[in-house]
């Protein structure tokens, strides 16, 4: 006798699950790309209605058209995005503005590139994140400057606060970062990392072309680029000079060689048209190390071109190297000029304002408001509103633990680099691992004669180089076959 198994009950939460996820296979293919270009065009539509009108010229017109149509191309291939960032971020600002506070082109860019792509890896049940070996200390670091603005807002120093203005820095900051997080979530083996680094190697090469069209048209007769400030220009040129240097030395066909040397060499005449000082050392610091790790013969003939460059460096150049020193009644005879002398002068104040606040400092971007202020209580002329040393900065702003995330993170970034370099087995990922590592000297010699750290346009592309170098250590290539 069989007893009657009765009604089957049916399971709506397990019919529900594979119904949603049927769909979800479904859209893994086109999908993504369609809700992207709805969203880019719901973006772009709102940017012409808030900032354009319908009087103006068919060449903005146009130049919104390509902008969208690269945008639609970019959300439904998100890794084309990849090789775009780094490209245009030079140009950011020949790009115009957009009227909301916090958001421009860069972020859009991000939004889009890194919106689609996590997109795609949601529906398919992949993770779409990586915190990286660098993300905990960057982190770290801009948690501590959100802090800090919490700190000037709730106990300002007595000379003012600009606590909004302060956030909208610190969130245009974190799209520099940002850089790192999306490359090293997209990248994946050897055939990225030499897409981007050579499309980093473009935005260059673009660059410096237009240095050298444009010529030193700038204040006091400086090139300007499309950066559109001469020392920042000579930082961005340094930075990535260093990059092709190590590729023109590292790469193993000679095509490669010799385009990435044409590369440097644009890039070095474009640092002596800005006649940026610090830019200069801070590229023979670089290419000292990406030469000495790289080829004994390349260093031999870098230190041969420095002690034959009174011979061949252009006059304006050796002009505004001896600038640095001109005659003064002083017991020496010589004394600095007026650059470095205003300089000198704004370091004393800050050290009068870290004495006063060693470890909570006056908040992030609160040193503008307190050095004038503080020069004219110490009879000190000339004070500029910029500390003009990113050390310095962090020290008087974030407080002592500011300053020792900064040199941590500078050290993470060196010694990953360096650990690349050393278990590389093809000879691009090492050129690119050395020329990290050069870059990261570069830049901490630049922070000296300048503010370089938090600016989106200098200091993007070597965060992309940062996610690529990490990348090779966690997909690295096979051995080469001998």
């Amino acid at each position: 006798m069989t007893l009657d198994p009765g009604p089957v009950r049916r399971d709506v939460a397990a019919e529900v699950r594979g119904a949603a996820r049927r769909q979800a296979q479904r859209w893994t293919g086109a999908g993504p790309a369609l809700v992207g270009v709805f969203l880019v065009m719901l973006f772009m539509g709102a940017f012409i209605i808030l900032d354009y009108t319908f009087d103006q010229d068919p060449h903005r017109i146009i130049k919104v058209a390509l902008g969208l149509g690269v945008l639609v191309g970019i959300v439904s291939q998100p890794r084309i995005g990849l090789l775009v960032l780094p490209v245009v971020s030079p140009f950011l600002a020949w790009i115009p503005p957009t009227p909301i506070p916090g958001l421009n082109t860069l972020n859009v860019l991000l939004f889009s590139v890194f919106g689609s792509f996590a997109l795609s890896q949601v529906l398919a049940r992949r993770p779409f994140l990586k915190i990286g070996r660098l993300g905990p200390v960057i982190i770290a670091l801009l948690t501590l400057a959100g802090l800090s603005i919490i700190r000037g807002a709730a106990a300002p120093t007595g000379y003012g606060y600009n606590t909004y203005n302060a956030f909208l820095i610190l969130v245009r900051s974190c799209t520099t970062f940002a850089t790192y997080f999306i490359v090293l979530a997209m990248s994946n083996g050897e055939k990225d990392r030499r897409h981007i680094t050579w499309a980093v190697l473009i935005g260059l090469l673009l660059e410096s072309l237009v240095t050298i069209k444009f010529g030193r048209t700038g204040a006091g007769s400086r090139a300007v680029g499309s950066i559109g400030q001469s020392n920042e220009l000579g930082a961005f040129l340094a930075l990535l000079g260093v990059l092709a240097a190590a590729l023109a030395v590292g790469a193993r066909s000679w095509y490669a060689k010799l385009v990435a040397a044409g590369i440097f060499a644009a890039s070095g005449f474009g640092i002596m048209l800005s006649l940026s000082r610090g830019s200069m050392l801070a590229l023979v610091g670089g290419l000292a190390l990406v030469t000495w790790r790289s080829s004994r013969w390349a260093f031999v003939l870098m230190v041969l071109l420095l002690v034959s460059s009174p011979l061949w460096v252009p006059d304006y150049v050796v002009d505004r190297i001896n600038s640095s020193k001109v005659e003064s009644d002083s017991d020496d005879g010589y004394g600095v000029d007026k650059a470095s002398e205003a300089r000198l002068m704004t370091w004393q104040a800050i050290g009068n304002v870290v004495e006063h606040h060693p470890f909570d400092g006056v908040g992030f971007t609160g040193l503008q408001f307190v050095l004038p202020d503080v020069g004219a209580a110490m009879g000190l002329t000339d004070i500029k509103d910029s500390a003009h040393n990113t050390y310095l900065r962090m020290l008087s702003e974030m407080g002592v633990f500011g300053l020792l995330l900064f040199l941590a993170t500078l050290a993470k970034l060196f010694h990953l680099a360096h650990v690349a370099a050393n278990k590389a087995k093809r000879r691009f990922d090492r050129a690119i691992a050395i020329g990290t590592c050069g870059s990261v000297v570069s830049m901490a010699i630049s922070c000296a004669f300048g503010d370089r750290f938090w600016s989106p346009v200098v200091v993007s592309s070597l965060w992309v180089m940062a996610a690529l170098v990490e990348d090779s250590l966690d997909h690295p290539a096979p051995e080469p076959v001998r």
